[in-house]
C-alpha cells in the first residue's frame, strides 16, 4: 500500500498544481490558433525545443501522448492516434518510427482535432488525434535529417546512426531511410537460494550480454496520380544479427563451487521485409474509396548451446537448432460516405493471412559422448489463421458539443495448428461480434467528456502454440494448439481539461469484462505412465500457455501537463502519470482469486523539461516506477519488482556545432535494481504440493551513457 498512497498524494498535488497554473496562467502569448475544438500549432511554437524530426513536434504537444494503438485483430483495430496529412499511414511500423522520418522543416504545422471538429476523419474512439500537416511544395524540394548515437553501458561502447532523404513535387513524393545499429548491454545478477525453513542452500552469480547488429533500410512514395487518385507505397528490409551470452555460478555457503553453466544463443540469417501501400479514390468530397494492403515476412534461424557441470559431475551439453518462419498479409478495403454535414459513415470489409513455422531439434550429449535426440512436445509446429472481417462506423456530430459514434465488426476466422511429431493436426473456427460505441461531449472548448463501451478480442502470440523454454533458469513452457484469443468487454469514462495553451488535466475510469483470459495453465502428458500417475506428478504435468476463463480489471488513470513558469521556473513543463488498478481471475492451478499475471498494481511516471531559448539549451528529466508483478507456473510463482525506480537526466544544446542538436544523456542514474523472489513448491502447486523453498534474485543493468548529435538540411 506504499506506492497506493503514494501515487494518491502525487494526483491530488497535480491537481492542485494544475488548478494554480490555470488560475495564474499570464498574457505569454503562444503561437496557437484555435477554432472549435481544433488547435493549431505553427513551427514558431516548437522552435523552442530545436526539433530535429515531426516526432521531436508531436511529442510537445500540450496534454498530448502518442498512441500507437493496441495490439487487436485486424488492421483498423490497431489504428493509432496520430495522421500525416489528415491520413493514417498504411504500415505497421510504429508511428513514433515514421514521424522520425519525417524533418521538422518539411512540416506546415500541427493540428490537435478533438472529436467534435474531426469533420470526416474516423476518430477510432480517441478524445482527439494530432494530424502532420506537411507543407505543400510547387517545384521540387529536397530534405535530409541525421542522427548519431555514442552509447556506453555495462562496459560496453554502442553505436547508432541513420538518415532520411526526402523528396517532394506538388504531386509526388519520395522518403528514402538508412539506419545502422549495433548495440550492446550486459545485466548482472546476484542470486541467494534458500529452504522451506529460511536457510541458506546457496548463493549464485548470473550474468547475461547481448549484441545487436542491424541495417534498415526503409523508402516510401506518395503519387497523387489525380485530384481523385491517391497511391502510397512503402517497403522495408532488415537484416540484422543477434546474440547473447549468458553465465551462471552457483556457490555453497562455505564458498566452495556447486554448479556451473554457459549458454550462447545466436539468431542468424534474419530478414525482416514488409510491403505496403494504400490507393484511394474520391468519387466526389462527399466520398471516398480506400484500399490498404500489408505484407510483412519474417525468417531467422536461432542457435543455442548450453552448457552445465556440477562438481564432479559430468560435462553435459545440450544443442538447439531452429528455422523459424512468420508472416502476414492484410488486404483492407473502406468507403467513406458523408451523408450529411454531420455525419460518416464507413463501410468496409478486411481479409488477413497469419502464420508461424517453428521447425526444433534439441540434442543432448554428456562428457563428449553421442548427442541423443531429446524430445520436446511440440517443439515443432506451423500455424496458420485466415480471418475475415465487415465492418461498419458511424460518427454522428449531434451538435457542436455532442459526437456519437457506433460501429459493429463481425469477423470469422480459422486457425489451424499442425505437428506431425505430436499427431496433432487441428482446425478451429471462430466467429466474434465487436461492437463499439463511444460518446465525446465537449460542454466548453477547455472540457471535455468521453464515455466508451467496447468489444475487443486480443491477436494471438502464435510463438505460444509452440514450446519455449529456459536452460539457464530451468523452465519450460510446453505449447497449446488449442489457444483462443483474449475478449474483453472494455468501458471507460474520462474527463479532460486544457489549463491554458500549454496544460492540460485529464482523469480516466476503466472497467473490462474478460472472456477466455490469457495465462499459463497446466498441461498433462497422455502416455499409459501418465493415465495411472498421481494427479500432481512432477513428469506428467508441465507449465503451458492457455485461457483460463473470465476475469475483470477496473481502476483509474491520470494524466496531467502544466507549465512551471507562474512557480519560477521560466520555460519549464512537468508532465505526470499515473494508473491505479486491480484485477481479479480465478487461478487453475490452485483454484484460488487473484491478481491477473503481469500486471502492476500502480504505476507513475515524471517527465520535466525546461527549455532556456537564450542560452539556446535545454534540460530535464524523467522517472518511472510500478508496484511489483507476478507470474504463475505450476511448481513455481515469480514476483518481480523495479524496487525505487528509473531515473533519466538530459541535457541538450544547439550552440556548440553551427545549429546541430547536440544531447547528454544519462539513463538509469544509481543503477536501480530490479528484484525477482521465485517461490518453489514441490513437486507443484497442485494439491498435495508444498511450500520448498525461495530463490532471491536482483539484477542491475548499470547506468548508460549516451551521446546523440542530430540535425537537418
Amino acid at each position: 500500500m506504499k506506492g497506493f498512497k503514494s501515487i494518491l498524494v502525487l494526483a491530488a498535488s497535480s491537481f492542485a498544481l494544475a488548478g494554480a497554473a490555470f488560475a495564474q496562467e499570464g498574457g505569454a502569448t503562444q503561437p496557437v490558433s484555435e477554432s472549435g475544438a481544433v488547435q493549431t500549432f505553427d513551427p514558431a511554437f516548437f522552435a523552442r525545443f530545436s526539433p530535429v524530426t515531426a516526432y521531436d513536434m508531436v511529442r510537445q504537444l500540450p496534454g498530448f501522448s502518442i498512441d500507437a494503438g493496441e495490439s487487436l485483430r485486424g488492421f483498423g483495430a490497431t489504428a493509432g492516434n496520430v495522421l500525416v496529412d489528415g491520413r493514417r499511414p498504411s504500415s505497421k511500423d510504429s508511428i513514433s518510427d515514421q514521424l522520425e522520418r519525417i524533418s521538422a522543416a518539411d512540416v506546415l504545422r500541427i493540428e490537435l482535432i478533438g472529436a467534435a471538429s474531426a469533420g470526416d476523419i474516423d476518430v477510432r474512439g480517441y478524445t482527439e488525434l494530432a494530424n502532420v500537416v506537411l507543407k505543400p511544395s510547387a517545384g521540387l524540394k529536397e530534405s535530409t535529417t541525421f542522427a548519431g548515437t555514442l552509447r556506453y553501458a555495462g562496459k560496453r561502447v554502442s553505436q547508432q546512426a541513420g538518415g532520411t532523404r526526402a523528396w517532394t513535387t506538388d504531386t509526388l513524393s519520395g522518403r528514402l531511410t538508412m539506419q545502422l545499429t549495433n548495440l550492446g548491454g550486459r545485466e548482472e545478477v546476484d542470486i541467494t537460494r534458500r529452504g522451506s525453513n529460511g536457510a541458506l542452500l546457496y548463493t549464485g552469480e548470473q550474468f547475461s550480454q547481448e549484441q545487436l547488429v542491424e541495417v534498415l533500410l526503409t523508402g516510401s512514395v506518395g503519387w497523387e496520380v489525380s485530384p481523385r487518385d491517391t497511391v502510397n507505397l512503402n517497403a522495408k528490409i532488415m537484416p540484422r544479427l543477434f546474440n547473447v551470452q549468458s553465465g551462471l555460478d552457483l556457490r555453497l555457503p562455505n564458498d566452495a563451487v556447486l554448479a556451473q553453466a554457459s549458454q550462447d544463443y545466436q539468431e542468424k540469417d534474419i530478414w525482416h521485409i514488409e510491403l505496403g501501400g494504400d490507393y484511394e479514390h474520391r468519387f466526389s468530397p462527399e466520398s471516398a474509396l480506400k484500399l490498404v494492403t500489408v505484407n510483412r515476412s519474417v525468417n531467422w534461424r536461432p542457435q543455442e548451446l548450453f552448457t552445465q557441470q556440477a562438481t564432479g559431475g559430468p560435462l553435459e551439453l545440450t544443442r538447439t537448432n531452429t528455422d523459424l518462419k512468420a508472416g502476414e498479409h492484410v488486404l483492407r478495403g473502406v468507403w467513406t460516405l458523408k451523408t450529411h454535414a454531420n455525419n460518416t459513415l464507413e463501410i468496409g470489409a478486411e481479409s488477413a493471412f497469419n502464420y508461424r513455422d517453428q521447425d526444433r531439434n534439441l540434442a543432448f550429449s554428456s562428457n563428449g559422448g553421442p548427442s541423443t535426440p531429446i524430445t520436446l512436445p511440440l517443439s515443432s509446429i506451423k500455424v496458420e489463421e485466415t480471418r475475415y472481417e465487415v465492418f461498419i462506423n458511424d460518427t454522428w456530430r449531434v451538435d457542436p458539443t455532442l459526437t456519437l459514434e457506433a460501429g459493429f465488426t463481425y469477423e470469422a476466422s480459422t486457425i489451424s495448428a499442425v505437428a506431425p511429431a505430436d499427431n496433432v493436426d487441428r482446425e478451429s473456427d471462430f466467429s466474434y461480434p465487436k461492437p463499439r460505441a463511444v460518446a465525446t461531449w465537449t460542454p466548453a472548448k477547455e472540457t471535455q467528456w468521453r464515455l466508451a463501451v467496447e468489444r475487443e478480442v486480443a491477436q494471438l502470440d502464435f510463438s505460444e502454440f509452440g514450446s519455449d523454454f529456459e536452460f539457464i533458469n530451468n523452465q519450460i513452457t510446453v505449447g497449446n494448439p488449442d489457444l483462443e484469443p483474449e475478449q474483453a468487454w472494455k468501458s471507460s469514462l474520462q474527463w479532460k481539461q486544457q489549463l491554458g495553451p500549454r496544460g492540460s488535466v485529464s482523469l480516466s475510469a476503466f472497467y473490462d469484462q474478460i472472456d477466455d483470459a490469457q495465462d499459463f495453465i497446466l498441461t498433462r502428458l497422455d502416455t499409459p505412465f501418465c493415465n495411472t500417475a498421481p494427479a500432481n506428478d512432477p513428469t506428467c504435468v508441465f507449465t503451458a500457455a492457455g485461457n483460463i476463463g473470465d476475469g475483470e480489471r477496473y481502476g483509474l488513470s491520470i494524466d496531467a501537463t502544466y507549465p512551471l513558469d507562474d512557480f519560477g521556473i521560466k520555460g519549464g513543463l512537468l508532465k505526470f502519470q499515473s494508473t491505479l488498478q486491480d484485477s481479479k481471475v480465478t487461478d487453475p492451478i490452485d483454484g484460488l482469486t487473484r491478481r491477473i499475471a503481469g500486471e502492476e498494481e500502480w504505476t507513475y511516471y515524471f517527465e520535466f523539461r525546461q527549455d532556456i531559448p537564450e542560452w539556446k539549451m535545454a534540460w530535464g528529466w524523467d522517472y518511472f516506477s510500478a508496484g511489483p508483478s507476478s507470474a504463475f507456473r505450476l511448481d513455481e510463482v515469480q514476483t518481480e519488482d523495479i524496487g525505487e525506480g528509473d531515473l533519466d537526466i538530459f541535457v541538450e544544446t544547439t550552440a556548440l556545432l553551427g545549429g546541430l542538436l547536440v544531447r547528454l544523456s544519462a539513463d538509469n542514474i544509481g543503477d536501480m535494481p530490479e528484484e525477482e523472489e521465485r517461490r518453489f513448491f514441490a513437486p507443484n502447486r497442485l494439491p498435495g504440493g508444498v511450500f520448498s523453498g525461495a530463490e532471491f534474485r536482483r539484477e542491475t543493468e548499470g547506468p548508460s551513457f549516451n551521446l546523440t548529435i542530430a540535425g537537418a538540411f
